[in-house]
């Protein structure tokens, strides 16, 4: 067999995979769409889920996509996003939503100060119980306020390639260009965006304002994130005789999870339900279906957060409620129903 004989069957070898190529004398970089060719052989599976409401069991986010969150200046969208990390990273979950699997997550915040993002993270901590004074290796978060666009870019990326998160919480992606009105620069970001997804095997997260005259999203950046995205929620300042925040899905891909709303309390976002202004708990309920034997504080205090959505502030004044009402006792510091006799 000649030389040329053996580097023609060579080529019909397609990159040592054993696949017969038709085209051995195309220049390789003319294949390259072969790189986006769907193959019915090898079935896509579909995205995977990552968080899920607990009420109804329909995921919130998946791998590999894109999710905004949208509402007018200082709506609460921050708190929300803190919700969603409290919520991946805590395997018990947060306010009705549990993650699927142990996941990490990257908050990438681009206009507060870098002590308002500190506090965005000990605000998850506080929620998961985790030491404020020392970094969780589930969740890390960049400050960029400081730095310009390609920086920006640039040192996202960074942090995509050496710590491989899960889920990216991007506050906001409108400060990965100059112009979100410009048809060109909402583009690139829509794509880098999309690309990060891939590249990096990442669901992204991120949040952007609605215009003042409409709740459609701001700018050509809006309309091209909408257009992309997995799903759109709307965070949206509501009163019932007291503040609190509504999320409101607005658009999704996939079926969508039921609205839900949640207030402030202590620095931390709550579950609340509009209407019933007080609130008010059923103590001896809760400590019913909770203490059915003898529980340590801590240990009481996290299963109040996981069953009601509140902070450990609240749960530990509802633990002294509770016991100033005759409900709970404490004895040798454990907890236990009150016994009637």
């Amino acid at each position: 067999m000649t030389t040329d004989n053996r580097c023609a069957i060579i080529d019909l070898v397609n990159n040592g995979t054993g696949v017969v190529d038709p085209t051995p004398n195309i220049p390789e970089e003319h294949k390259k769409w072969r790189s986006a060719l769907i193959d019915l052989e090898n079935p896509v599976p579909p995205p995977r889920p990552l968080l899920i409401q607990d009420s109804t069991g329909i995921p919130l986010l998946y791998k590999g996509g894109i999710h905004i969150s949208s509402g007018k200046q200082k709506a609460g969208k921050t708190f929300y996003h803190t919700i969603l990390m409290a919520g991946l990273t805590n395997p018990a979950g947060y306010m009705g939503l549990h993650p699927t699997d142990s996941l990490s997550v990257l908050f990438a915040d681009t206009e507060q100060n870098r002590d308002d993002v500190q506090e965005v993270l000990r605000r998850v901590h506080r929620i998961n119980g985790w030491s404020v004074g020392v970094n969780a290796s589930a969740l890390r978060g960049i400050s960029l306020r400081e730095y310009s666009v390609p920086e920006r870019i640039d040192l996202t990326v960074n942090a995509l390639m050496e710590l491989k998160p899960d889920v990216l919480v991007l506050d906001g992606a409108v400060d990965l260009c100059i112009d979100f009105n410009s048809l060109e620069e909402s583009h690139k970001v829509t794509s880098t965006l999309m690309k990060w997804t891939v590249e990096y095997n990442v669901s992204i997260v991120t949040s952007l304002h609605i215009n003042k005259g409409n709740d459609d999203l701001r700018g050509h950046l809006g309309s091209f994130l909408s257009q992309k995205g997995d799903s759109v929620i709307r965070i949206s300042k509501e009163n019932d005789g007291l503040p609190y925040m509504a999320a409101k899905i607005i658009d999704s891909r996939h079926r969508p999870i039921d609205d839900f709303s949640f207030r402030i309390e202590d620095g931390l976002p709550e579950a609340y339900e509009p209407g019933t202004t007080r609130n008010t708990i059923n103590y001896q309920d809760l400590f019913d279906s909770i203490l059915s034997e003898p529980m340590k504080h801590g240990d009481l205090v996290r299963i109040i957060v996981q069953r009601t959505g509140k902070s450990e502030v609240t749960a530990k004044r509802y633990i002294s409620t509770a016991v100033q009402n005759g409900i709970i006792e404490n004895r040798n510091g454990t907890y236990e129903i009150k016994s009637p006799f």
